[in-house]
């Protein structure tokens, strides 16, 4: 891996082209705190999905195992917030519905820990799971596979949202992005992190507030 190395993390740069890695690592810094973000936001949004597993209206499906009225389900949020059955092969590619939250944390805390030599933690909930990925996060970083853990971490947090939609309050901030130079920062009330939204063409790049307030201390001098 050289200097010049470009990010490996899906979507880097958005239209502008992956940007260069971390020296030592294969990813970029606002990658590593999207991915930071995305981990950190893994209980609370696994609360917020339990909190939507029958719908409020029609279009659940209903299940029953008695002569009781059927309870609809959602069962397409039960598949996102409890663990995948093990050992379904599933040849031809065709298995559909969300990801498991935990399964797939899961995975990626088994390689961690067969990697580092580390003993699987004895309480395997998400919130465990989220903290081993978060406290080796750096180090997972220098590993080639580091794009596929940003990228499908990414994805468990977009259908969460596509599933259970939560509103979102948005704070635009007056400071230009200082990756692209755009006016296009943003702040999602609630979470410590300013990114720059890919959805009014900024490059979906992400900081915490800290280097936030210091890119801003640097434009005013202060």
């Amino acid at each position: 891996m050289t200097e010049t190395a470009l990010c490996v993390a899906p979507r880097c740069g958005a239209g502008n082209g992956p940007r260069q890695a971390v020296s030592g690592q294969f990813i970029c810094g606002g990658c590593l705190t999207r991915c930071r973000r995305d981990l950190a936001a893994m209980p609370a949004i696994v609360r917020w999905l339990a909190q939507h597993t029958t719908p409020g209206g029609s279009g659940g499906e209903k299940v029953s195992g008695s002569r009781e009225a059927p309870v609809p389900v959602r069962l397409d949020v039960l598949s996102a917030i409890f663990p995948a059955a093990e050992r379904v092969i599933d040849p031809y590619g065709d298995q559909t519905g969300p990801p498991s939250i935990p399964t797939t944390l899961k995975s990626w805390v088994w390689l961690i820990c067969e990697h580092r030599g580390l003993a699987y933690p004895q309480r395997a909930d998400t919130g465990e799971l989220a903290g081993v990925l978060l406290r080796h996060l750096d180090w997972a970083a220098s590993r080639p596979w580091i794009g596929e853990l940003v990228g499908e971490v990414a994805h468990l947090r977009k259908v969460a949202h596509t599933l259970a939609p939560w509103q979102v309050h948005v704070q635009a901030l007056v400071a230009p992005c200082p990756s692209c130079d755009l006016r296009a920062l943003m702040r999602i009330a609630g979470e410590p992190y300013i990114e720059c939204d890919r959805r009014i063409g900024g490059c979906g790049n992400c900081w915490t507030e800290a280097e936030y307030e210091r890119h801003v201390a640097e434009l005013t001098g202060a």
